[in-house]
């Protein structure tokens, strides 16, 4: 008798999750809450619930380093793509592997239970099914972290997370101010300082800056994963190689002159990827400042005594772990990271 399989959710993760399955013998059901797959790819301008990307987003990683390693994306693609070029990717993926017929698409998981060592599953719709095995591939942008800064009561400006920016519409002409130095309060940061009468980055710790492209042009995912890297990374103390690479990154930009040098070394954080923020920086329109310390009015004083104008405060503060459909939701422990695949 076949494993009976299923895997929630059908993005980037859950695609090749139901391959898998297939490909081992195992007798598969994908649940997906939306119409579509592509999971955060799939851009839903009004959504809501779940997570999806801007209307500008252009994904940060080569498409050579994130395809599927049985699927190469065309030649004819950009290397970074645009995001409808990457759910295009996903579902002719799909078709190539006959996915389709394993989702059922407009499907809810209300709620996971474990019962006689098996995983009870109740749908949106009331009905019950059971399995042997489940797989979470329901992605980590669904939940987003909310931090509450001293005076934000009398804060009169708006308030949204990045999780609910989609353009720059409604943001001409307003004092902007972002909390947080990520690759989506960067992005964000470049799309409105196009329009908006002044943009504000504020960050506790900085970030070292990445361009997308190395000396050259080529990927910079590319260069940093040759045999030269690898090997200067294996023969040299890890605080050489650090300073190998934050030299070669101040050479683009000056991280102390902006305030953005960051209090950790290269290799111990994620950088953040963006190729515009130095010109927007070195011709004033953008600005970064410190971490915030409190709002009065349509104000934000940061840290140092600096106050800001701000219409419109936009959080881009990262995105917690959450399983609401998992019953008791101990059954997956969760740390830094989370589990695709449980038993």
């Amino acid at each position: 008798m076949k494993i009976k399989v299923c895997v929630i959710g059908a993005g980037a993760s859950g695609l090749p999750a139901i391959k898998s399955c297939i490909e081992n013998g195992l007798e598969v059901v994908c649940y997906e809450r939306t119409a579509e797959l592509g999971g955060l790819w799939n851009y839903r301008p009004n959504q809501k619930e779940g997570g999806t990307v801007m209307a500008s987003t252009v994904v940060n990683t080569s498409k050579e380093m994130m395809a599927y390693s049985d699927f190469v994306p065309l030649d004819k693609l950009p290397n970074f793509m645009h995001h409808s070029f990457v759910l295009k990717y996903m579902k002719e993926y799909a078709e190539k592997f006959d996915l389709l017929k394993y989702i059922k698409f407009n499907t809810e998981v209300k709620t996971i239970e474990k019962v006689d060592g098996k995983w009870k599953i109740t749908l949106g719709n009331g009905r019950i099914e059971i399995f042997d095995k489940i797989m979470l591939a329901t992605g980590h942008h669904s939940y987003p972290i909310y931090p509450q800064f001293r005076g934000m009561e009398v804060f009169k400006g708006q308030t949204i997370h990045a999780h609910d920016y989609r353009s720059y519409k409604g943001y001409e002409g307003k004092d902007v101010f972002i909390v947080g130095i990520g690759n989506s309060a960067l992005d964000i940061a470049v799309e409105l300082s196009k329009i908006a009468k002044s943009v504000t980055i504020s960050t506790r710790r900085g970030s070292w800056i990445f361009n997308r492209c190395a000396a050259g042009g080529m990927p910079y995912d590319i260069v940093f994963h040759s045999r030269l890297y690898y090997f200067i990374r294996k023969i040299l103390p890890l605080s050489l190689v650090n300073d190998f690479m934050e030299h070669r990154l101040q050479q683009r930009m000056d991280h102390d002159l902006f305030g953005l040098r960051p209090n950790h070394r290269f290799f111990e954080q994620h950088p953040t990827v963006n190729d515009a923020l130095a010109n927007l920086l070195a011709s004033g329109m953008i600005t970064v400042t410190e971490d915030v310390e409190t709002f009065e009015g349509n104000a934000v004083i940061v840290k140092g005594g600096r106050k800001f104008a701000c219409d419109e405060l936009i959080l881009c503060t990262g995105y917690t772990f959450s399983f609401p459909f998992l019953k008791p939701q101990s059954l997956i422990p969760i740390k830094v990271s989370f589990l695709l695949y449980f038993n």
